[in-house]
This record gives C-alpha cells, sequence and structure tokens, in this order.
C-alpha cells in the first residue's frame, strides 16, 4: 500500500521523466538524419569527381559502342568499334564521325567515348579503358 501511495504521488515527476525521454529520442532522430544526408552529399562528391568528362572536340579519337553488334556471338567479342575521328559536334551531344574510308556517320554523344589507345600507320594497338 505504501508503494502504491508514493508511485501515485510522484505521478507529475514520472510523466516529466517521460516527456523529456521522448524528446531526447526526437532529438537523436534529427542528428541521425542531418548526419546521413552530409554521408550522402560525401559519397555523391566523391562519386562524381572521378565521372571522366565526355567533352568532345574536333579531331579526337574515339570509340562506338555497338550495341547491335549480332554477327560475331562470343563473351570476348568488343562491343565496341572504332576508332573513329571527331568531325564535328553538335549543341545537343550529336556527334559526326568519320571512319577509315572517310565515311561520315552521326551518333548520339551517349554511345561514344574517348580513346585512350595508339593509332599507328600499319595498325591500330587498342587500349579501351573498361569502367
Amino acid at each position: 500500500m505504501w508503494a502504491l501511495k508514493k508511485l501515485n504521488l510522484e505521478w507529475d515527476v514520472a510523466t516529466n521523466l517521460r516527456v523529456e525521454q521522448l524528446n531526447e529520442l526526437d532529438e537523436f532522430q534529427f542528428h541521425a538524419y542531418s548526419s546521413s544526408s552530409l554521408y550522402k552529399d560525401k559519397i555523391k562528391y566523391l562519386h562524381d569527381k572521378y565521372i571522366r568528362n565526355k567533352e568532345f572536340k574536333e579531331g579526337d579519337l574515339v570509340l562506338l559502342f555497338n550495341s547491335r553488334l549480332r554477327m560475331f556471338l562470343g563473351k570476348l567479342k568488343s562491343k565496341w568499334s572504332g576508332p573513329f575521328e571527331v568531325v564535328h559536334v553538335t549543341l545537343f551531344g550529336a556527334i559526326d564521325m568519320k571512319n577509315k574510308n572517310g565515311e561520315i556517320l552521326r551518333v548520339n554523344g551517349y554511345r561514344v567515348k574517348h580513346y585512350l589507345g595508339k593509332v599507328d600507320d600499319s595498325h591500330i594497338v587498342a587500349l579501351i579503358h573498361f569502367k
């Protein structure tokens, strides 16, 4: 009986303690959310820092991604063909390229990447940088 009276007398102290605990939980959740957004910003910065810039200019050598390559089936066949020489770049990202025969192709800039190999007169040594 004494314990019940003791608990009933300190009811407002118990409620204040519980409200303080709930406020602490809300503050903890707020700090966790803000730190997670900071983490996401840092990871996005690091990811964007290592993305290569795809700005092409006339005279660059590029490789073309050929997704419609069905003639040579196999795991080790490369879908990148080229190198091609950039002739003209439009404002919206379309690229005019010239192949070895002098034919000019117009392709979307998303299907093209910079060629990182060496071009000799006798043969082409392809050093393709896969990402």
